[in-house]
């Protein structure tokens, strides 16, 4: 019994919540509509590994592994055959299998690969001693992902089919053919994902094989293997982390012992896995099962040590059991102190698994803290307390930027705030220390609401309203509910800083009022406990804004500035890095028109397309052999102008295969609401545009791409230079919650000329732009004109200096005209200049006066 919080049942005070709290907790269900659907999914998911349970022990119930095996495809191959190769005596089950195109990131369909028409396609090759047959298996193939686990909020997959073999000697090998012929494209590279459960490893293993095909479908070269895959597939503890709140959350609410119970048995199993896990990541160093490694047991350790407070005093653990997850606790902790577990000692990254500055460090903090506060008793806990929250307090000084973002993209930046809450929660409650009053703690929350993209109305569904969403930049998706976080946060901010806490609830609501703690390892009594929407609220001053020292320079316009948006990448930072220095996405009338390719597993072979240049809107040049290749991981922001009219950002892109690259990214407002690129390229090696629009079919012309967008919106971009490209439409992935799982992917071949691209997103019906190249007085070599006209006649002349110098040149015919976002500079009462002055390495627009 944890004898800091009392013993005996009904007496206890819990961690998060007292005794007497209990009852308004369970109002607070029933007054908030969005709090008790929550309870519901709880409650639902609760009895579904119920009956799970009754159905099979709890290592069953997630057994199955997806382990992924990457490959590149030779010369001259135009098909492959695939196959799996059961090795050794032992039993072993397969799932099925799947096949994506690492390069494009966009699975391949296949038949029967998931065995749904039972052996269809397939054929064994079973050896003298061994049996292959169809069985059901309890669980299914989310039971065990690389890296990841089931997603929170998910229901356990229906029972699957599986092939179980069985062979009885160390010699014997099954082999499962799945018959398919699959065209392929030589060169690029292919994932095969073969789901399969080891209850114990076998004498030889499990190898993935590929054969290769030429286009007469005869074989080419030697059969090619996976490294064998021979480890149990156990159940992994994070599968039955949401469940195993959902009972403690329901023995909290009606009091029943038997959900304790359950919860406890989750317990002793998670605590278990958890152990052997940890010391098999110390053992052999990192490894893709990073479920053990410190981020995910840092968040599991803050989990599990909630679910243990909430049963303490339940009175279902027996003396044994309640010794047994005391040890477990205890081991479990003192590894996360453990340098040859996890190097929290180093300054700098020695890769992204290490250091004071990593994400990981912050949840493994974090969750040393939480048990800590939680288990007060325990020897260590003050040491653990105050390891804790130095590393906070170094964390809050050191890493987090003065704009108060996480520097390395959204998604971590939700990630480490959402794990620090639950810390300042319990540090608040149980120690009287208030975290949230700290500025860089509240720069974090502004900088969440600061980043919000337009009211996604694709997003918002066909009968709801438009919601806000944080965008995809580098390692991160545009569906990822984070404002959820300052949902939970909002009422901590009430008296100490209301109007905070107004914008907090006012962004909450439009981002949809997310409840449920979704993702990776949730946190579910959190949202039963913090939401309370009906807070006051206040609109945050929301406008373009550029924060520096992650990268992001934000466009907006329209009504409210949620209507028109662009988020333009110029990042000094590498971690968690994805190829799109110089990328951009663009909302336009609240319908998202082309986004971040955003991110896919971390081990399953797409990597190679979310990662890759080639999936975002940049510039690749060609290397020596001639291939495009991916540009650098990080960039310097030149220049950052805002104005009504008009913003700019100009940044400078090291890319080692060019002379000197600049992309400058210019939001006209002034009644045209475009967008236009200019890649200013100095250097011989030959480039590609990418463009990726979210659209079901386009156009192309000579110097044209106008691609048909979702909900009734077109997507045109004007191509003024280079003249007479080759433009080409291809498919790419793309994360995010959207109708369509694919953008279409141009690329526009420039040779070794500069890009001017217009981008003018419109609605279905308005007459596109008309963009033209002007002839001017005594033209300067490398100084052009373009004039961009409306169909009402309305004009805007871009004039781009590509030079190394300033230059003052004469526009006859139209008049006088002012530049956009620029001060007058002429005198009062002197006449109004009609030529422009024109900065070096510039774009400068100008509209009649």
């Amino acid at each position: 019994m944890n004898s800091a919080h009392g013993g005996g049942a009904g007496i206890r005070p819990f961690g998060c919540y007292t005794q007497e709290q209990l009852q308004a907790i369970r109002c607070r269900i029933e007054q908030f509509p969005a709090v008790l659907q929550e309870y519901e999914r709880q409650r639902r998911l609760s009895g579904q590994f119920t009956v799970r349970e009754a159905a099979a022990p709890l290592h069953r119930l997630g057994a199955f592994r997806v382990e992924p095996f990457v490959f590149e495809i030779p010369s001259g191959a135009a098909f492959l055959k695939l196959a799996i190769q059961i090795r050794g005596q032992g039993i072993a089950r397969i799932g099925g299998l799947r096949l994506t195109h690492s390069q494009l990131g966009l699975p391949i369909a296949l038949a029967n690969g998931g065995l749904q028409y039972a052996l269809s396609g397939w054929c064994q090759e079973p050896g003298s001693g061994s049996t292959a047959y169809l069985e059901q298996m309890p669980g299914g193939r989310s039971g065990l992902q690389p890296s990841g686990v089931t997603p929170a909020g998910s229901i356990p997959d229906e029972d699957m089919q599986c092939i179980r073999i069985s062979n009885t000697e160390e010699s014997e090998m099954t082999v499962l053919r799945y018959e398919e012929l699959i065209p392929v494209r030589e060169g690029d590279h292919y994932s095969m994902q073969t789901a399969l459960s080891l209850e114990a490893p076998l004498s030889g293993g499990i190898r993935a094989e590929v054969r290769f095909l030429n286009a007469a479908k005869q074989p080419l070269g030697p059969e090619l293997l996976s490294p064998p895959f021979n480890r149990p597939t156990l159940t992994n503890w994070a599968y039955l982390l949401e469940a195993a709140g959902a009972d403690a959350n329901m023995y909290m609410i009606l009091g029943e012992s038997r959900f304790a119970d359950q919860a406890k048995q989750k317990l002793l199993y998670m605590l278990a896995d958890m152990q052997v896990g940890m010391d098999i990541f110390r053992r052999d160093g990192w490894h893709d099962d990073d479920t053990y490694g410190a981020v995910h047991i840092g968040r599991g350790l803050a989990a599990a040590s909630v679910i243990y407070d909430q049963i303490a005093g339940s009175g279902v653990l027996l003396p044994e059991e309640e010794s047994k997850l005391l040890a477990h606790f205890r081991y479990i902790a003192a590894m996360m102190m453990d340098t040859g577990y996890y190097r929290f000692d180093l300054e700098t990254f020695p890769d992204e698994k290490g250091g004071k500055r990593s994400n990981w460090n912050a949840d493994r903090a974090t969750g040393l803290g939480v048990y800590a506060l939680l288990f007060p008793q325990e020897e260590q806990s003050g040491a653990y307390l105050d390891h804790a929250l130095s590393v906070i307090d170094w964390q809050l000084t050191e890493v987090v930027d003065p704009d108060g973002a996480w520097p390395e993209n959204i998604r971590y930046h939700g990630a480490v705030l959402h794990r620090y809450f639950l810390f300042f929660v319990l540090l608040k409650r149980l120690k009287g220390v208030d975290y949230f009053k700290h500025d860089k703690v509240k720069g974090m929350y502004r900088f969440l609401m600061g980043t919000v993209t337009a009211a996604d109305t694709i997003q918002g569904g066909a009968s709801g309203p438009p919601v806000l969403l944080t965008p995809a930049v580098g390692d991160a998706n545009v569906q990822e509910k984070w404002f959820r976080l300052l949902g939970y946060a909002a009422p901590f901010y009430t008296e100490e800083d209301p109007q905070l806490a107004g914008e907090m609830i006012w962004t909450w609501k439009r981002g949809g009022a997310p409840v449920e703690d979704n993702g990776a390892f949730p946190l579910p009594l959190v949202a039963l406990l913090y939401p309370q929407p009906n807070l006051p609220e206040q609109q945050p001053a929301l406008g373009s804004v550029h924060y520096p020292d992650i990268g992001y320079v934000i466009f907006r316009s329209g009504e409210q500035n949620l209507q028109h948006y662009a988020i333009y990448e110029a990042s000094p930072l590498t971690y968690h890095a994805h190829h799109d220095e110089g990328h951009f996405s663009i909302w336009a009338n609240g319908i998202p028109v082309t986004l971040d390719s955003g991110t896919g597993g971390y081990y399953n072979g797409d990597r190679h397309w979310y990662v890759s240049g080639a999936a975002h809107n940049v510039v690749q040049f060609a290397d020596k052999s001639g291939r495009f290749t991916n540009g650098p991981l990080q960039s310097e922001c030149k220049e950052v102008r805002f104005s009504a009219e008009l913003d700019y950002a100009r940044s400078r892109i090291p890319d080692a295969n060019a002379g000197e690259y600049e992309r400058n990214f210019v939001f006209i407002k002034a009644g045209f609401d475009v967008y236009l690129v200019w890649d200013r390229i100095e250097g011989a090696a030959d480039s590609v545009w990418n463009l990726h629009t979210l659209s079901t079919r386009a156009e192309i012309t000579e110097q044209c791409i106008d691609a048909a967008c979702l909900s009734s919106m077109r997507m045109s971009a004007h191509i003024a230079e280079p003249v007479r490209p080759v433009i080409t439409m291809h498919d790419g992935a793309l994360g995010g919650n959207y109708p369509l799982a694919a953008q279409q992917h141009f690329r526009v071949y420039g040779g070794n000329s500069d890009y001017v691209i217009l981008l003018h997103p419109r609605t279905e019906g308005t007459p596109p732009l008309q963009l033209e190249q002007l002839n001017y007085g005594e033209a300067a070599e490398g100084v052009r004109l373009y004039k961009i006209t409306r169909s009402d006649g309305a004009w805007c002349i871009a004039a781009i200096n590509g030079t190394g110098q300033s230059h003052h040149i004469m526009v006859p015919d139209l008049g006088p005209l002012r530049l956009l976002g620029e001060p007058e500079t002429a005198e009062p009462g002197q006449p109004k200049q009609t030529g422009l002055r024109l900065e070096a390495g510039r774009i400068h627009i100008a509209m009649p006066r």
